[in-house]
This record gives structure tokens, sequence and C-alpha cells, in this order.
């Protein structure tokens, strides 16, 4: 597209399952995150996306994040596993379908560089905000399930217990 906006679900394999990895970037109790506008409402999620063929996770994470952001990350523990299923999903935001079916890999990831708003935006992008992670379950942040739970992991230290998140 010539706005510089990206389908995210461009690169989709009709029946095939969209691998992502999302990045966890915390700092001084605030997460950092993508925020999003569509017909039904904002939205917000963490940085990161889909994963090209030939490209580990961690590349794909460094590549997304420095299109989003502009900035480099050193991706560290993977704390959370998500399913997206289109046909669960509450609200079908940002093109998600019907038939969306990701597996989304969350890393704790600390940032290398001033953040700024990247060159390369998914469609509905407006920008990036720093959110206290006890506001966020006030938010429209996705998954909703993380954002009732991700404070009392940060306190833990992200101590390992139940973090395959399902169909969230």
């Amino acid at each position: 597209m010539s706005d510089g906006h990206v389908d995210i679900h461009k690169d989709s394999v009709p029946g095939a399952i969209r691998v992502a990895a999302r990045a966890l970037i915390i700092e001084d109790g605030k997460l950092l995150v993508m925020t999003y506008q569509d017909q039904h409402g904002g939205w917000c999620v963490t940085p990161g996306g889909g994963i090209r063929k030939q490209e580990t996770l961690g590349e794909g994470l460094r590549r997304e994040v420095h299109e989003e952001l502009g900035i480099t990350v050193r991706p560290g523990d993977i704390v959370y596993v998500r399913e997206l299923l289109g046909r669960t999903a509450k609200v079908l935001h940002g093109g998600i379908t019907e038939q969306t079916h990701q597996l989304e890999i969350f890393f704790r990831c600390k940032r290398e560089g001033e953040v700024v708003i990247g060159h390369a935006l998914d469609n509905y992008c407006t920008g990036y905000e720093w959110v206290p992670v006890h506001e966020l379950e006030r938010r429209n942040f996705f998954p909703r399930t993380l954002a009732g739970r991700l404070a009392a992991d940060v306190a833990s230290g992200f101590k390992p217990h139940n973090n395959y998140l399902g169909d969230a």
C-alpha cells in the first residue's frame, strides 16, 4: 500500500497457522504497546508480528519491532504462548477473520535505542504508548487474559506457572 501501512495478514496461508512473536518491553512498571483504531474502536497489543519463512522467532521479532518502533530488542525468556482463533474472538479487530488461527510467542525483551514510530506500520496502527501494567485491564488490551495477570507476573519475576494462555 502506498500509505506506508502493511496488511498484517497478507502473508497468511489459507488453512495454515500463522506464527507471530511478541515483545514484552517493560520499563518502570510500564508496558510498551502499539495502539490501533478501526470501525470497532481502539485497542492495543505488544509490538511484534508474523514470522517469515526461514526466519527464527528471534530474527522475526527483532525485524518486526524495528519496523514498528525503530528500536533494537534483545529477546530473552519466552514467558507466554497464546493461540488466537478468529472463530472465538469477541471482536474481529484489525483484519482478524473467522478463519484466523495465529500462534503467538511472547518474549521478555530489553530495548536499545529511542522509541519512534516506525517505517512499516500495520493497517489501523495509530502509534505507541507506555501503559502502566496495572492499567491494562482498563484499556482494550489484547490478549485480555494477559491484561488481567501481567502485573502479578511482573511482580513475581515471571515464575513459570501455566504460561500457555490457550485461545485467549
